[in-house]
């Protein structure tokens, strides 16, 4: 049964798509869906990208609450898209390396139930998240100990309850909160909450107070400056919550820091088969990727930057790793930005000759069309303001992380600091899986040669050896392969055989080749380029 419902509308255009996932993340969060807002927010950023980036229309997004989850539908207007085929031997519903078409394929993975209706006029994709099972009764519950074994607690417990609004300003202050701080709530009320908080956090190092106020739940420790001057430690658990008219606003509990077993979350949590364990630390690079990481590099990356994208609601986002020689940078994975920028595609590290120019430096670009080709992967994009950090692991550059906006002046510094405390974090991580795939390579290499030398070592005969070779490099090392052969020192290469992946296209490649002139037959090994002549 439907409880409530939300929907917006949203133009054909770029930022469109961070305006869909900042509805509909402040949508679950204040129906206190917050277990499942992550998957949601993913899931609609990529169906509505298909609508207004790739069919070009206008996206309508209606949030509808259930008991049991929520329900979310994307409508667009071009119902006469089709579902992607699924060919034999193919990922289904998608290429996860293609922009477009990768929404269906996550809705696969990520949601309970999904999908796609037709009208005259529109196209419906919809998803399905249910909320995770809640036992119920006892959440937690911890064993007996003896009365000298509780924690301390003054003999009359007070428990400051502060209500703080969208703005950061304080709109409740109990009788509690009176007597903790002395402050009477007639002088506290309309106070931002910055201003009594003696906030530990340097920005950048960790979670600063605007930001904290931001999240569906914080909890942790602080101070607060009271009437008389001095800052009293305290420890709070902050709840963000929705009142009936859609406004946000953040309930704080607080106590004082030695009372804090009162407010703080139990460090043993009850398993299954009644037994108690160590809770697990919080690892902060689990918070920004999620738990469970992916296990493989193009899945980390693809990963890192849909969250970096979120994280800072921006319009696009790429990430680039270092060559072995830190001269140049290789796209590895993007979102947000157009098919042409592939994967593979080589920018160089030092794009100009101050240090917003060098990867080696975070930067915060203000607009993009005053200093064109400060970052060489967004010319010709339509983004107009940009951040880059570097992933640096024990001092050497191993990648670059970058978010992108189509608007000018869209970040600053302090957006910089969150993204690169986000790139430190996954730095290490980031390098442990590229020496991985490294390793993977090499043995794969290994593997290939042993068995070219095997089947070349098998026959004597000429044209089953240029077949061999042909085969041995389609479609493992190339899409199509071309062998040449000279009778002599004097005489001219001469195309003996041609192997495409597509057997229907050999014969228009030979055609092809045939305008083509020859290689020049050099004696040296090792690959070198073949320069096009017409």
């Amino acid at each position: 049964m439907i409880t409530a419902r939300a929907a917006a509308s949203f133009d054909p255009q770029g930022r469109s798509v961070a305006a869909a996932r900042a509805f509909v993340r402040d949508t679950l969060q204040g129906w206190g869906f917050s277990d499942i807002v992550d998957d949601a927010v993913v899931l609609t950023s990529e169906l509505v990208t298909n609508a207004v980036v790739h069919a070009g229309t206008r996206a309508e997004v209606l949030c509808l609450r259930t008991e049991d989850g929520v329900r979310v539908e994307v409508a667009d207007r071009y119902p006469e898209r089709e579902l992607p085929l699924q060919h034999p031997g193919e990922r289904p519903y998608a290429d996860p390396d293609r922009e477009n078409g990768r929404g269906l394929m996550l809705c696969a993975a990520l949601a309970t139930r999904w999908g796609v209706e037709y009208t005259a006029t529109h196209k419906h994709v919809w998803f399905r998240l249910d909320m995770p099972d809640r036992p119920v009764g006892t959440r937690s519950a911890g064993p007996v100990v003896p009365d000298q074994l509780l924690p301390l607690a003054d003999s009359r417990v007070r428990v400051a309850v502060l209500q703080i609004d969208s703005a950061g300003t304080v709109s409740a202050w109990n009788e509690d909160a009176e007597i903790i701080f002395g402050h009477l709530a007639s002088k506290a009320v309309g106070r931002p909450l910055a201003e009594l908080a003696a906030w530990p956090q340097t920005p950048g190092t960790g979670t600063g107070i605007a930001e904290a106020l931001r999240l569906s739940r914080w909890e942790g420790s602080y101070g607060i400056r009271g009437a008389d001057g001095r800052v009293i430690p305290i420890y709070a658990s902050h709840l963000r919550v929705r009142d009936a008219h859609g406004e946000p606003s953040i309930v704080c509990l607080l106590v004082h820091d030695d009372e804090r077993a009162l407010l703080q979350s139990p460090v043993r949590v009850p398993m299954d088969g009644g037994h108690l364990t160590e809770a697990r630390p919080t690892d902060p690079f689990e918070i920004f990727i999620g738990s469970p990481a992916p296990d493989d590099l193009d899945g980390l990356l693809q990963r890192t930057v849909e969250r970096a994208r979120d994280l800072l609601d921006a319009d696009s986002a790429f990430l680039l790793l270092a060559t072995d020689d830190e001269t140049e940078l290789e796209v590895r994975a993007t979102t947000g930005l157009p098919s042409t920028r592939q994967r593979f595609a080589r920018v160089p590290v030092e794009a100009g000759t101050n240090r917003y120019g060098s990867a080696r430096m975070p930067a915060v670009h203000e607009d993009l069309v005053v200093v064109p080709g400060a970052v060489p992967l967004l010319e010709a994009t339509g983004m107009r303001s940009a951040i880059t950090v570097p992933l640096k692991v024990e001092g050497r550059l191993t990648g670059s992380l970058g978010v992108a906006a189509e608007i000018p002046g869209r970040y600053s510094n302090d957006d910089a600091l969150r993204l690169q405390f986000a790139a430190d974090r996954i730095a290490l991580a980031v390098e442990s899986a590229r020496l991985g795939e490294l390793e993977r390579l090499r043995r794969g290499s290994l593997s290939f040669l042993v068995e070219a030398s095997d089947l070349l070592a098998g026959t004597l005969d000429r044209d089953q050896t240029l077949a061999l070779m042909a085969q041995m490099t389609v479609p493992t090392l190339a899409t199509w392969c071309a062998v040449y052969t000279i009778a002599d020192q004097t005489s001219d290469p001469f195309l003996s055989y041609v192997l495409h992946e597509d057997e229907e296209r050999i014969d228009g490649l030979k055609a092809l080749l045939a305008q083509v002139s020859p290689p020049e037959p050099v004696r040296e090994s090792g690959a070198r380029p073949w320069p096009e002549t017409s």
